[in-house]
This record gives structure tokens, sequence and C-alpha cells, in this order.
């Protein structure tokens, strides 16, 4: 009786160990199947294989943390984006995080003051240059902290602050601080990021073409193609489009349908952090 009772126990256990196997096979066939389809969805294809490339662009989508009109349908793009997160807005961190997911690359589109403009716009937390230098390293650090995934900033508008050597200065020791770049807006032609960048290395790029400033997608196209030209003749080129009433659906239209003709013309579209690595 006992050698049975003990035969019994041990095709019990075999039963067990059989079961507790199949159960860690479906776990891992589960969990490669997920981190298959996370690879697959983040996995951009960054230009047509079959084209010599003659010229690289990063494509910077502004005004997210808003849930824009347009987001959806930037962030179904398949080519590499660069989206820029206002921080401190009720959507900053769902939109960082859809972007992240999306596979584009997320970065702050930081408040700053202009020489023209409504102060409203620039929120609470906006940067202005009646503020102490040590508030204004504590908003940057509070931004950082406040968009999720970031690896870069620009400036959302800007004209004035970017024109402040101390100010910029304060900024740029920041990002540096957390091995991030700064890609500058342009917004005025007096501006003295790159030379600040420049002095404390850290990573930089600026605009060279506005997207949308006429909010149709035939205008819109026009300004890739001017962006593609650029390229071919700089190597690489940045420009800036808008999600929400500056951009928007017209703005993913016009790249959307845009890709295969700057392709075909041999222009590679990255995220702005890889095309900083390819610029040097």
């Amino acid at each position: 009786m006992r050698k049975k009772l003990y035969t019994i126990s041990i095709s019990k256990r075999i039963i067990f160990y059989i079961l507790l196997c199949c159960i860690l096979v479906l776990v891992l066939i589960g969990f490669s199947k997920l981190e298959n389809s996370f690879f697959n969805k983040n996995s951009r294809i960054s230009s047509n294989t079959t084209t010599e490339i003659k010229g690289r662009v990063a494509i910077i989508i502004d005004d997210f943390g808003n849930n824009g009109v347009g987001s959806k349908e930037i962030l179904e793009i398949n080519r590499p984006l660069t989206c820029a997160v206002i921080p401190f807005l009720k959507n900053t961190k769902a939109d960082a995080r859809d972007i992240f997911t999306s596979g584009h690359e997320v970065i702050i589109h930081m408040p700053m003051e202009p020489h023209i403009g409504d102060p409203k716009w620039l929120g609470e937390k906006g940067i202005t240059e009646d503020l102490e230098l040590e508030v204004i390293k504590a908003i940057v650090e509070e931004a950082i902290a406040d968009v999720p995934f970031a690896v870069g900033m620009n400036n959302h508008m800007g004209s004035k602050v970017t024109e402040n050597k101390r100010i910029m200065e304060t900024i740029i020791l920041v990002l540096k601080d957390n091995n991030m770049y700064f890609l500058d807006s342009k917004t005025s032609s007096k501006s003295v990021v790159k030379e600040v960048a420049i002095e404390n290395e850290v990573p930089y790029l600026e605009r060279l073409v506005f997207l949308d400033n006429r909010k149709d997608v035939e205008s819109i196209k026009k300004q890739l193609r001017l962006l593609g030209d650029l390229a071919i003749k700089h190597k690489t080129a940045v420009a800036i489009g808008h999600v929400g009433p500056e951009g928007g659906r017209a703005t993913a239209k016009a790249i959307k349908e845009m890709i295969p003709e700057l392709e075909a013309m041999g222009v590679e579209i990255l995220p702005a952090s890889k095309l900083i690595n390819n610029s040097n």
C-alpha cells in the first residue's frame, strides 16, 4: 500500500512539474510576442533603402500637451518625428507617453518670453527675463521632471529670452547635467543659443523651415519640398510644424503624403537626436 501511495505521489509531482514547465513556456512565448509587438510599434522605417541618401531631416512637431487637433494623425505617421511637449499642462504626461509608445522622439517645448505676444501664452511657469537665474534653473528642472521620456528641449516663442546669454546659459547648463540637447526654434535672428551651446558643449540644432505658417496642405507640401532641397544642399535640415490650430491635421496629411517624394529625392527622416549625431 505504501509503495502504491509513493508511486501516486511521484506521479503527481511529475504532472505538477510538467504543468509548471508548460506555464513557463506559455509565459515566455507571451512575453516574446509582447516584446516583438512593442519593438515593431517603436521601430520606424526612416528611409527608402533603395535610394542613395543625399540629405537628412528632422521634423519637429510643436505644441503637444493640449491634446491638440491632429495629435493622433501625427503619431500615426510611420516615420520618426520629434514631438515637442509643453510642460505643466493637463495632458503633458499623457501626450508624452503617447508620443513615446508610438515610436517618436519626445522633447520639452519650453515656454519663453517673446518680444511681442500675450503673456498668458507662457502659462504659470514660463521663463521670463525678470526671473532670478536660480528660479529659471528650478523651472527647467521641473519641466524635465514633468515631461517623461524627453531627450531634449526647444523654445516655445522665446524671441526675447533666446537673445539673453545669461538666461540661455542657465538653461543650457541644466540640459547638460541631464544629457539633453537644445533645438533653437529661431524665433529671433539675434538668438545666442548656438554660441552658448557650443561654449558649453551641449548638442545643438536650429530650425530652418516653418511648415505651417499657412495652414493648407499644398502650402505645407511646398515647405516640405524646401526642407528636402535644403537638406540636400546642407546635408541636414530641420523643420517645425504644429498640432492644434496652427497646423494639426493639415500638417499631418501633408507630411504623410510627402514621405514618398522626399525619400525619392534621397532625403532621410530622422529623430532630432540622430540628426545631431549625423551632423558631426
